[in-house]
């Protein structure tokens, strides 16, 4: 070995003894994640209780801290073996009916008939339509905006943060820069991927709320997964959506309608193959499009009548 080299590494030797004779412990610092060029995400919107204007008893809740946002949260505390429901009497007399869980669990109920007064009252079947009346609440409603009731989950456009149709949303809309690209991007998705669950459709009972990452893991379901699917995928974008729920001809059916800076509120989607107008209609064409039939026809938008919108 070379005598410089020799020298050295003896330095070298006596700082690294001189530097551990003291203590054994050195300090290590723990280096940054690198976060650079990160997606963007957008912050998803959701409903809480936030327990500052509350009406209740020793039975139940109803927590209308953010009526102004469209929505109340309703919660039966106490136990019961009867059926609960939620009965909305909006401002023009429309009657929005929702069922309730007991044991504390909280519903996000909607308020989509606009501006006004509604009456929230919480009741527990008695016999045949009979139901007692446990909590009773009239609240005049002033909302944020117009798009308050239809940018949020409620108990008929059900999903949370942890949702997998949330990630998917943003996957297929991850390169369209308008409203109409990204609402494309979904409605397709749906509409091209999906079948008609006709099982489901003979055995299905009323008060049937659909379970939408189960739809979306199935790829199939009826006419309210459907819309309900596509309706909650487009207000985790931030699109103002609604589910529309009514009749098609003599059908009783769900559809949607979304809503965009250029043209306001959507009932319509544009059939690109013949330039007509076609109803936002998941579920009937994606049954066209299964069956290899034409989706080029135009539907009578009077053969819908729509009753209810969540």
């Amino acid at each position: 070995m070379r005598p410089l080299m020799k020298v050295v590494l003896l330095v070298l030797t006596i700082a690294l003894i001189a530097g551990c004779s003291q203590t054994d412990q050195v300090e290590i610092a723990t280096p940054d994640i690198p976060l650079a060029g990160s997606p963007q995400t957008f912050d998803i919107p959701m409903p809480i209780a936030s327990g500052v204007d509350v009406e209740s008893n020793e039975r139940a809740s109803i927590d209308y801290s953010n009526m102004q946002d469209g929505y109340v949260i309703v919660k039966f505390s106490d136990k019961t073996d009867k059926t609960l429901r939620v009965l909305v009497t909006a401002p023009h007399g429309e009657r929005y009916i929702y069922a309730l869980s007991d044991g504390g669990f909280e519903e996000v109920i909607p308020l989509t008939e606009g501006e006004g007064e509604y009456e929230i009252g919480i009741y527990e079947h008695v016999d045949g339509n009979n139901y007692n009346q446990v909590l009773l609440i009239t609240l005049d409603v002033s909302l944020t905006g117009e798009f308050a009731p239809f940018i949020l989950p409620n108990q008929f456009v059900n999903y949370t943060r942890e949702s997998n149709l949330i990630p998917l949303a943003a996957e297929l809309t991850k390169n369209a820069t308008t409203t109409e690209e990204k609402f494309e991007a979904i409605y397709n998705y749906v509409v091209d991927n999906f079948k008609y669950d006709y099982d489901l459709a003979a055995t299905v009972e009323r008060g049937y709320l659909p379970n939408l990452d189960e739809v979306l893991r199935k790829k199939e379901g009826i006419c309210f997964d459907y819309s309900a699917l596509v309706t909650a995928m487009l207000r985790s974008q931030g699109i103002p959506a609604r589910l529309e729920i009514g009749y098609y001809g003599e059908q009783y059916h769900a559809w949607i309608s979304k809503h965009c800076e250029e043209n306001g509120w959507i009932d319509r989607k544009y059939n690109y193959s013949d330039g007509e107008w076609t109803m936002m209609d998941p579920t009937i064409e994606s049954g066209e499009h299964n069956s290899h039939t034409s989706r080029q026809h135009a539907r009578d938008d009077t053969e819908y009548r729509m009753m209810f919108n969540y």
